[in-house]
């Protein structure tokens, strides 16, 4: 992330001197009203991080929830299983919906996925994730998810909808879900993330290899950093893409829109072909308009 912060900054700072001479004005003018604070290379960088890392908690969830329901069979069944007892999932009907709860206990228990989780998961849904028209939402309580390739832990809050729209138009093997997030918060070392997001997130299973399920994920995320500032991000032209045991996009193309910035893009197809394939590969290439692009690792 330094490499990350160091390198974007030589383009900010070139930036920042290009604006200094060509918008400095006459001494004598009239005072301009005040504004926000000016937008460090830092906080853009922590801004782009903490994007990544909130939207990767999400991401998860949507997985995870789709498994707990699917292995509840929707049966009005309390199950125990797992690491000293846990997680304990309990299934009740609700008229046409189900309430599914997972509860994680109060200490971290390793999942399938590779994630750590503590805390409460709740799914109301009106069928199995892989149900076409099954709508999900998904909220927690005291809930917190970390990982080996993460630097904290996580405690993940509001409210997360996931709607099976059934085949994909172009490709019948794969799914489509609608998945919006609405009050998000993320917090991390007493620091507070606020993020929301409307994505199209696309599944090509794999029914031999959980860990080669392949997600493609269009759409727009909003949200605010820890240090306040406001970003919106989008992936449209190119979708961004992963596959569920490599943590990482490998590719697609993220624009990204960062308050008191021009709007610049993140690829995430970029490889060095000078270098060995990788199959989980960690860099990126961000192009800053008028500037040029730089490798960033992720």
């Amino acid at each position: 992330m330094k490499k990350i912060i160091e390198k974007l900054g030589l383009l900010l700072l070139v930036g920042c001197l290009v604006c200094v001479i060509s918008c400095s004005k006459d001494s004598n003018s009239d005072p301009e009203p005040p504004k926000p604070p000016v937008v460090t290379p830092e906080k853009a960088i922590e801004a782009l991080r903490e994007f990544a890392e909130t939207s990767g908690q999400f991401d998860a969830t949507v997985k995870e929830s789709g498994n707990i329901v699917d292995d509840t069979g929707l049966e009005p069944t309390r199950n125990l299983y797992g690491t000293n007892g846990y997680p304990v999932i309990a299934c009740e009907a609700q008229g046409d919906k189900w309430l599914v709860t997972c509860d994680y206990g109060p200490t971290f228990i390793p999942c399938s996925d590779g994630y750590l989780r503590k805390g409460v998961v709740n799914i109301l849904t009106t069928g199995f994730f892989t149900m076409p028209g099954t709508v999900m939402v998904v909220t927690f309580d005291n809930y917190y998810q970390k990982g080996e390739w993460l630097t904290h832990e996580y405690k993940i809050e509001g409210t997360q909808e996931i709607i099976n729209a059934g085949a994909n138009s172009a490709n019948p093997l794969m799914t489509d879900y609608n998945v919006t997030v609405t009050d998000g918060i993320i917090t991390y070392n007493a620091k507070k993330v606020h993020y929301s997001e409307t994505t199209i997130r696309t599944l090509l299973p794999d029914t031999a290899e959980l860990c080669e399920n392949k997600w493609y994920i269009t759409g727009e995320w909003n949200g605010k950093s820890s240090s306040d500032i406001s970003y919106t991000l989008t992936a449209n032209t190119t979708p961004l893409y992963y596959r569920v045991c490599c943590h990482f996009f490998q590719d697609g193309i993220l624009t990204v829109d960062i308050e008191g910035l021009s709007k610049f893009t993140i690829d995430y197809g970029y490889y060095d072909e000078e270098k060995e394939p990788e199959e989980c590969d960690r860099e990126a290439l961000l192009t800053y308009p008028g500037l040029g692009s730089i490798v960033i690792p992720m």
